[in-house]
């Protein structure tokens, strides 16, 4: 049976070195965009980038809204690869589980988030938004799971709450750092951002709470 095509391209590569061709030209794409911006972002100028002929970008994408859609995805692509193997590797205890995710997700973003705030910039939302949900949620489902044979040293009322927000928390604060980073630099490279980040998520996680007599 014949698999689909990934997000984005227009046919699957099927060899080493087409696999190879294809993260090249897409690496390229993303160098564009951070580079030249949207406005300047054209399927010549990332096969100029690329070192091929702009027939070879039209063969693997129909447009250039096509090739973004692919960076973008590549993008979530490394994001999963780098928390599962940063979670299959963590300190085993609570924050050693947030330490880990949060340094997965700054090194991403180190690597590849300077695109963030170009296409965002541009409007451009992900045109296959259920993708990015399953993306997401599986993200979360693996913290979740890393975390879950430390629940005891979770103080919040229902745990499963708790990595929730921890979890969407770490997440939204990389993204927005991404985004606002060329205007609003915090002064911190990622890797003490992570550092940070995971101690204000571990204690949140941890802090005792005050019981209430009544709901106000």
């Amino acid at each position: 049976m014949a698999q689909d095509a990934p997000a984005g391209l227009a046919r699957p590569p099927q060899q080493a070195r087409s696999r190879a061709a294809l993260q090249r030209l897409l690496a390229s794409a993303e160098q564009v965009l951070t580079n030249e911006g949207l406005e300047d972002f054209t399927i010549a100028r990332v096969a100029e980038q690329a070192g091929v002929s702009v027939g070879g970008v039209y063969r693997r994408f129909a447009s250039k809204e096509q090739l973004i859609e692919a960076v973008k995805q590549a993008l979530v692509e490394r994001l999963e690869e780098a928390v599962a193997e940063a979670l299959d590797t963590a300190e085993p205890s609570l924050r050693g589980v947030v330490q880990a995710f949060a340094a997965a997700l700054s090194e991403t973003l180190n690597d590849g988030g300077r695109v963030i705030p170009v296409i965002l910039a541009g409007g451009h939302a992900m045109q296959n938004p259920e993708q990015g949900l399953r993306a997401a949620t599986s993200l979360q489902q693996r913290f979740v799971d890393a975390a879950a044979p430390h629940q005891d040293q979770i103080r919040h009322p229902d745990p499963v709450v708790a990595l929730s927000i921890a979890f969407r928390s770490v997440m939204s604060t990389g993204a927005h750092r991404a985004a606002s980073a060329p205007f609003w630099p915090d002064g911190l490279t990622w890797h003490q951002w992570a550092h940070e980040i995971a101690d204000m998520i571990t204690a949140y996680l941890t802090a005792e709470r005050r019981t209430t007599s009544s709901a106000k």
